[in-house]
């Protein structure tokens, strides 16, 4: 597909570090309809694939954060990609073999994905389980400790020896 000037001329803008022109915003406006008018071109195939792209990187970004400011369950970022691709809650929960019913316990964190939960899910959204329990398991640690505030400070290695 060959490109007009203003599409040519659009994309040798974005990205460009000596570029300092600031956009107006009748010209910020018609950027952004460009660009959804390219995203409303993608199939809904690509849409998704851009969609778990960007649920991998959320979770290895948030597994990767040594003191996160917010907890964030996994239930949390599974709601937030199920809306985007479009699919029931429902749907979702009898798929992987959880009960409707409860489902919105695993989505709030009252109740932790199992191991077989993780694997389905490895395997639904190309992610590694390890990746999935490594956030269940890091919230766990933070909420623990938040609701136990200094309650380990007794426990140390010189008094275990001198027992």
């Amino acid at each position: 597909m060959k490109k007009n000037k203003i599409d040519r001329e659009f994309d040798e803008l974005i990205g460009n570090p000596n570029y300092e022109y600031k956009l107006t915003k009748e010209e910020h406006d018609q950027v952004r309809e460009y660009r959804e008018n390219l995203y409303n071109k993608r199939s809904r195939e690509d849409k998704i694939k851009d969609v778990l792209l960007g649920f991998r990187f959320s979770l290895e970004d948030y597994a990767e954060t040594e003191n996160p400011k917010k907890i964030i369950e996994l239930g949390d970022f599974l709601y937030e990609l199920l809306d985007q691709i479009k699919v029931r809650k429902g749907a979702f929960a009898e798929y992987i073999e959880i009960s409707p019913r409860n489902i919105n316990k695993y989505f709030n964190g009252e109740r932790k994905f199992t191991m077989e939960h993780l694997l389905k899910l490895e395997k639904l959204f190309n992610v590694h389980a390890e990746t999935l329990l490594e956030i269940q398991v890091k919230n766990e640690l933070i909420q623990i400790k938040q609701s136990h505030k200094g309650a380990y400070d007794k426990y140390k290695l010189e008094d275990l020896l001198t027992a």
